[in-house]
């Protein structure tokens, strides 16, 4: 078969050395590096990483370390967190956008953000140590995360 672009390949190795393909799809958007953050006169970028989903949504950073924490998360409120899996897909389907420490396009918070719709920014060092309830702009495009003021 031939496949025209990069392709994001899960695969197990079993315990008879047998390679299995589980799913295989092709890269939906290549990102470019990682941008310097630009400076806007009366806002402060608060974080930097890789823009892995585009386009621009605001919300409330919730930050989240594991699956007790998905009740707390309301529809339209930032996720940020270390890293997802398939278990956090149901959160991200109520996420204004994402933010993560680990990953890059090819994360599963990435992915599936494209998927949805939704920016995403992966590899956001210290990303968990953002403000809790901050009101934020995440760039997806840029790859950045600016405070705004409350309203």
């Amino acid at each position: 078969m031939l496949l025209d672009g990069g392709q994001d390949l899960e695969w197990a190795l079993d315990i008879e050395g047998v390679v299995w393909v589980l799913q295989a799809r092709p890269i939906t958007r290549r990102a470019a590096s990682t941008p310097e953050p630009a400076p806007v006169d009366g806002v402060r970028t608060l974080a930097a990483g890789t823009p892995a989903s585009p386009g621009i949504a605001r919300g409330r950073v919730r930050i989240l370390s594991g699956l007790d924490d998905f009740a707390g998360f309301r529809t339209g409120e930032v996720l940020v967190c270390r890293a997802t899996s398939p278990a956090w897909t149901p959160v991200l389907a109520r996420a204004a956008a994402a933010v993560t420490e680990t990953g890059g396009i090819l994360a599963h918070a990435a992915i599936v953000a494209r998927e949805l719709g939704i920016p995403a920014v992966t590899d956001v060092h210290g990303a968990t140590s953002l403000p809790n309830g901050a009101l934020v702009l995440v760039d997806g495009s840029r790859g950045t995360v600016t405070l705004l003021e409350d309203e």
